[in-house]
This record gives C-alpha cells, structure tokens and sequence, in this order.
C-alpha cells in the first residue's frame, strides 16, 4: 500500500504533508499556506504550497474542517505518515530515568506494571493502558503453608511467572506448623509444574492419601490453588491518566468528552485489544488512528500498544491513548525503549 501511494506523492508533497502534521500537532489549528510559508522552508511560494496542498486534500491526505480555510490531516494522511515513520525510524534506545526509580519500587509484577502505568502516563501526557500478564498455561511453581492462629492458615502460591497469590483458610481443626511444614513438602512434590488442567482426580486422592490427618487442609488448599491460577489466568486491564486526553482541545465538547470516558471504562474492549496485541504475530508496536478504532467512543483517538515478554512468553500490553495528531514519532520510540527496560526488569523479577 505504501509503495502506491508514494508514487502519488512526490518529496514536495511529503515535505508539506509533514509540514502540515507538525504544525497541526503543534497548534491543535487547521493549517494554511501562508503559515507554512512562514514556519517552514519549503522553498516554495505560498500560491505553490496552495496547488500542492488542494493536491493533498484531492488524494484524502488532508482535509477542509468547515469552519475553516485551513486543513487538518485527515485518518490517511496520519497513516500514511505513521507507516512511513516506523520504516525508518531508528531503533535507538536510551533508558528511561524513571525505570531506574521503579527498580526497587515494587516486589511483585502487578504492582510494578501498574506504577509503570501511571509513570508513562506522567511522562507522555497521554491516557496509558497497562494489562496484567496473561499466562495461557499458568504453572504453580510453589505453595507455602503457614500458621496464623491454631485454626487459621495462610496459603502463598507462587506461578511460574512469579505472579503471588494469597489466601487466608479457616479451619474446623486444630494445626501446627509441624504438620503444615510436612504437608507443604508434600503438596509441592505432587503440584509443582502442573498447570490448572494437569490436576486430577488422580492427583488430588494421592494428596489426601498420603495425610489422612490433614484431608481438610489438603481439600482447602487444592481450592484456593484452582481459584489462584483461575485469578492469573485473567487479564486485567489498568487505565491511567484518564484525564490527561480531556485537556486536549479535541474534546472540549461535552459529548465527545462523554463518550471518550464511557469508552475508556469498557474493560472488555481493552481486553480484546490487549489480547490481539498478544496474538499478533510480531512483536512490533501498533498503531491504530481514528476511524480505525472500533469503538465509537475512540475514533477520534489514536491507539498504540506493544507487547511485553516474560521468559520469552508474550504475556501483556502496554498501550497508550492519545488524540489523532499526536507526537507519533517520540511516542513511539519511548514506547520501544520502555519495552526494552520492562523486558529486562520482568525477566529479573
């Protein structure tokens, strides 16, 4: 698509269409000839920059807002560029200052995606996106038992993505930490590896075999370690800086301002977005630009999500919501470059 367009466009072209999107993301007003002219050294005339720029409006790279004689780019000409800027733009990464801060923020992967959230929303001045790592086959990498009271225990199960579940279980008998430290032994020997569907009949009737005195804490423990991986099984999809996009004058416009909110509460259409951002045969950045969105609510937004990784494993999403003449350029590359970090920083963790 892009090889045949470009064939429309010639380098003048490019250079004004380019002009007319830095300006338009610069001032949030449509873009006439003679501003160009001033701004920028194009090395035209004005009257020349008006045949190119009716040439452009012709092609659907730029359009007329009615209350004005200047133009505005239109969903194509953002893609165009858009497509254009991810073919050269260079991978350069550079760390981000506040990955260092959140280094030692946060001991548990949710917690730390989530301050990862609301710091990329601080940084960008956009809406951020961040979901909870999906694992399609979740494993239980370690359970602990531990006493609270004589007839109270607390449950620790640790998955393979060393996401940390805990439960407390009330008890009709009477334990100690001897026996829950054997029971804890044994419960590991017979669950670790196994995921929600490798648990058995078989397995669990070995487990209550082997400790017939501590049959109801083996019952409770094996239903807390279903409704554990059940919980890690599901995505969860945080939004940060929701009000951050409300001060662009795009949606200065009560109803558009509405209907953004009701969009940006629909948890279920960020969960399809995050899943087809995991699915997604690379692991690149997409981009997704007004009218593309399918739902009402963001067609006037832009959307650009990227995958995180833990152990190699595409797990989650990070995405971030801006209004269609956005910074692209610098917004995707801090996209890449936090990525990088958040790579590294999970696979420690």
């Amino acid at each position: 698509m892009i090889g045949g367009e470009h064939l429309e466009l010639n380098k003048r072209k490019l250079r004004i269409l380019k002009a007319i999107i830095n300006d338009y993301f610069e001032t949030a007003e449509p873009v006439g000839s003679r501003s160009l002219s001033r701004h920028y050294d194009l090395g035209i005339s004005p009257a020349t920059i008006r045949n190119e720029m009716s040439d452009l409006e012709e092609l659907g790279f730029i359009m007329q807002p009615h209350t004005s004689s200047g133009r505005v780019p239109s969903d194509k000409g953002y893609r165009f560029y858009v497509d254009m800027m991810l073919q050269i733009q260079q991978a350069e990464f550079t760390k981000l200052v506040y990955m260092e801060e959140l280094k030692n923020s946060a001991s548990r992967i949710e917690d730390l995606l989530k301050n990862i959230g609301q710091q990329l929303a601080n940084q960008t001045n956009y809406t951020t996106i961040v979901s909870s790592p999906h694992y399609k086959k979740c494993k239980i990498k370690n359970i602990q038992l531990v006493e609270v009271e004589a007839k109270t225990l607390l449950v620790v199960i640790v998955t393979d993505g060393n996401t940390i579940k805990d439960y407390i279980i009330k008890l009709e008998q009477t334990i100690n930490q001897r026996l829950l430290n054997n029971i804890t032994i044994t419960i590991n020997e017979h669950l670790q590896g196994l995921t929600l569907n490798d648990i058995g009949l078989n397995v669990i009737n070995k487990l209550k075999d082997a400790y017939e005195d501590g049959e109801e804490v083996i019952s409770k423990v094996i239903d807390v370690v279903f409704k554990a991986i059940k919980n890690v099984n599901k995505t969860d999809v945080y939004t940060y800086g929701t009000t951050n996009i409300l001060q662009y004058p795009e949606f200065n416009d009560i109803s558009k301002a509405s209907n953004l909110i009701k969009a940006l509460e629909a948890k279920d259409v960020f969960k399809d977005i995050v899943n087809t951002t995991i699915e997604s045969e690379d692991g690149s950045v997409k981009i997704v630009i007004g009218e593309e969105n399918e739902m009402e609510g963001l067609k006037g937004c832009s959307l650009i999500t990227t995958s995180y990784h833990i152990n190699g494993e595409k797990v989650g999403a990070i995405g971030i919501i801006g209004p269609r003449r956005m910074d692209y350029d610098s917004t995707v590359q801090n996209l890449r470059c936090l990525i990088k970090s958040v790579d590294e920083l999970l696979n420690k963790l």
